[in-house]
């Protein structure tokens, strides 16, 4: 068994190296054309975790894409970004060299084009059940500022905040900030909200963000579309924390119950 396992694994090299020969083949024309071979050769990426399944394959697999995301355009960063969207928990846990990998990835955050950026945020997004308790990844996360990235930048959060133990305390001045600022816009501010349904690894947090959620559902009453995602999210929090099970929530306005006792 222990000889097809490394027969395998050489099988899994080379199958990489056939990739990697495919990715960087000589153009002929038009640039379409190097894009094309570069897609084609990405889209066998999921085949690749799947039949040789070894953390050594996959972590070279895995190198090599944060390589090529470094420096190619944004045509091809997208394309990589959903290799690293398909592929799943159980092939990154076998990552070895997280901090390397990580590392390649937020070099693009220093990039002048936003939508290199933002793609750049959705790949660490998908990183998140390796990355999640990474300082660096985590400031670097709140320096979004175009529109596009800043979406992205929520979703990487949102994402992070799901595995992450300490990242929902890091985050959440943040988002109560945004969600506070009058220039946030209605779209965005939906999206803000959903990252409290996390907030309940602490009692303390989770309790701040409880009340924090109920002020925000009095300052926005008339924004019928916030209001009920507000109460999903208080919805998933408080059945998560396990705190206040009592407690109803009333639109005072309409006099309507909108969120029965929680339990």
């Amino acid at each position: 068994m222990a000889e097809l396992t490394a027969r395998e694994q050489i099988e899994g090299h080379k199958a990489l190296l056939e990739l990697e020969a495919c990715f960087n083949a000589k153009p002929r024309g038009v640039v379409l054309s190097i894009q094309g071979s570069q897609i084609n050769a990405l889209a066998m990426f999921s085949k690749i975790f799947q039949k040789y399944s070894y953390p050594v394959i996959i972590n070279a697999a895995i190198l090599k894409l944060a390589d090529w995301f470094r420096i190619s355009n944004n045509i091809v960063k997208f394309h990589i970004y959903q290799v690293f969207k398909q592929a799943s928990d159980l092939h990154l846990a076998k990552v070895l060299n997280v901090e390397e990998t990580a590392r390649r990835i937020l070099g693009v955050l220093d990039s002048n084009d936003p939508t290199a950026r933002s793609i750049a945020l959705r790949v660490l997004g998908c990183m998140s059940m390796i990355i999640a308790e990474k300082l660096d990844v985590h400031f670097r996360l709140e320096q979004a500022t175009d529109r596009v990235e800043v979406e992205a930048a929520i979703w990487a959060v949102d994402r992070i905040c799901a595995r992450s133990q300490r990242f929902p305390a890091v985050i959440y001045s943040k988002v109560v900030a945004e969600l506070e600022n009058p220039k946030t816009s209605p779209h965005t501010r939906l999206k803000l909200v959903r990252i409290f349904r996390h907030m309940h690894r602490d009692i303390s947090m989770a309790r701040q963000t409880k009340e924090t959620c109920l002020g925000f559902l009095d300052k926005f009453a008339d924004d019928e579309k916030f209001v009920i995602e507000t109460l999903r999210t208080l919805t998933i929090l408080l059945s998560e924390a396990r705190i206040d099970m009592r407690e109803q929530v009333y639109d005072k306005r309409k006099q309507t119950i909108l969120l029965r006792y929680f339990t």
